[in-house]
């Protein structure tokens, strides 16, 4: 799995849930960050953006993506 696959079915979900556990529409997501409720609404679908999107919008979040290195199976 690659960084964009990653983003898209781990990721999107994840920021999907933080947006609801904040109690945020997209529009009040919209009007509080840099992006658009289209915008924000295709990240959280999981649309192949740029990474750069969806870190403005884990950054509004207070968030930051934490790597880690895993053994291959």
């Amino acid at each position: 799995m690659n960084l964009k696959q990653i983003m898209r079915a781990e990721i999107a979900p994840q920021l999907v849930d933080l947006r609801k556990e904040k109690g945020l529409s997209l529009q009040d997501v919209a009007l509080q960050s840099p992006l658009s409720m289209s915008m924000i609404s295709q990240i959280e679908q999981g649309a192949p953006l740029s990474f750069r999107h969806y870190l403005r919008l884990i950054k509004f979040y207070g968030k930051k993506l934490d790597f880690r290195l895993k053994d291959l199976k």
